[in-house]
């Protein structure tokens, strides 16, 4: 894990246990205590995970898991396969939000343990490397972490896949993707992403792309577009939060 979620020795994890006997936490959505926890447990029962998605897009569909939409049969995406770990909606956007706007790590680390619990259940075959999606260095310096980084070095020292934040970089400087519609954000982000300068040290057939949120996917198409013209086979998109069909 990052410096951000440190993997807990024996010491700190009997600290950490005297911590919350003395100072219980209260959970960060409804304020009630909350244990050892973030989320209480009804509101972390409450919280809407994307369940019976589509493998491809992540949406969700009717009948049984492990198919794939009708959308995506006819259109599939640059990717190959999709796992998102909850729905995005309330309450799912204001951890997003906290999390990637006031650096509220609490929020973070709810939303990379609902993404590795998808991970861990969904995933067939792991990938050999994961990649975060990067941000400009302009935009990095102004929030001082990416947090598809953060999220991405989790999920890596969860399953035990590395992680390469310099796979990828952005090339130049893109408008925010929020208030922008699908065809706004395809035009947005052609061409903003290239090959960063770790790219050939790394020989992986699978590569999993690592993001905050989905939206129309047109972040994650470029990214994977650029992977599979680097001669990755097979590509898995990875996010902590499916937004609904735009």
């Amino acid at each position: 894990m990052t410096e951000y979620f440190p993997k807990p020795g024996p010491i700190r994890k009997m600290v950490s246990r005297v911590a919350d006997a003395l100072l219980p936490r209260h959970c960060i959505l409804c304020g009630l205590p909350s244990g050892p926890r973030n989320l209480c447990l009804p509101c972390r029962d409450d919280l809407p995970r994307n369940t019976g998605a589509c493998l491809q897009c992540a949406l969700p569909t009717p009948g049984d898991d492990g198919q794939i939409c009708g959308s995506c049969l006819a259109r599939p995406p640059p990717w190959d396969y999709a796992i998102a770990g909850l729905h995005y909606g309330f309450p799912v956007d204001r951890l997003v939000c906290r999390f990637k706007f006031n650096r509220n790590l609490a929020c973070g680390a709810v939303l990379a343990d609902e993404l590795l619990l998808s991970v861990e259940e969904q995933c067939k075959a792991l990938p050999g490397l994961i990649v975060p999606v990067p941000l400009h260095r302009t935009r990095q310096l102004q929030r001082n972490f990416n947090q598809a980084d953060i999220l991405a070095r989790v999920i890596g020292n969860g399953i035990d896949v590395p992680v390469s934040s310099l796979f990828l970089k952005r090339r130049h400087r893109t408008r925010a993707q929020s208030g922008l519609d699908a065809k706004a954000r395809r035009k947005n982000t052609r061409g903003a992403f290239s090959l960063g300068r770790t790219a050939r040290r790394h020989d992986v057939q699978h590569v999993a792309l690592v993001d905050d949120v989905m939206t129309t996917g047109a972040t994650l198409s470029e990214c994977s577009r650029i992977l599979k013209k680097a001669g990755v086979t097979t590509v898995s998109a990875w996010v902590a939060a499916r937004a609904p069909a735009v």
